[in-house]
């Protein structure tokens, strides 16, 4: 289970990564902790979050343009961590795109799709795992892809993706 869980942060703290490179926008990110205390940053363009070892993860937030502040947290001590967006472009519309179900095992559809659209589904590191035309309400097999996290990029929006 702790394997899991560690697994799952290291997921996130790539996708925040990806999300902050891609984005150039501030999300707040906060670090809920076992003792009842929270850590938030305000999060740019430049700022990480990745993992030193497998026991540690590391928020650098640059400090004025030059310096980095480096804050490290033992995963053992970690509760829960939450994001949101602090500015930027909105992600609600009228007609929003979105899929269901998510989390999902094997395949996912699309929903308020404007007809027949590309596909591109993206794995956290940038590579596109997988393109596909599809029209609203059509099933997207994904069972050939490994367990994790992934972006999946219509016309008009970015989504984020699990697979279990």
């Amino acid at each position: 289970m702790k394997s899991i869980f560690k697994r799952g942060l290291l997921l996130l703290a790539f996708l925040l990564g990806l999300v902050f490179h891609l984005a150039a926008q501030s999300t707040q990110m906060t670090i809920h902790l076992n003792d009842g205390t929270e850590r938030t940053y305000f999060m740019n363009e430049s700022d990480r979050v990745y993992f030193e070892d497998n026991e540690t993860l590391v928020v650098e937030i640059a400090v004025y343009g030059k310096d980095v502040r480096s804050d490290r947290f033992n995963l053992a001590d970690i509760r829960k961590i939450t994001c949101q967006e602090t500015e930027g472009v909105s992600e609600t519309t009228n007609a929003s795109v979105f899929l269901s179900p998510n989390p999902t095992h094997d395949a996912f559809m699309l929903h308020n799709l404007n007809g027949k659209q590309s596909v591109n589904i993206y794995a956290l590191d940038g590579r596109l795992v997988k393109s596909a035309e599809v029209s609203e309400n059509q099933l997207i097999d994904i069972s050939d892809l490994p367990i994790g996290l992934y972006l999946v990029k219509t016309e008009s929006q970015t989504l984020k993706m699990i697979k279990l």
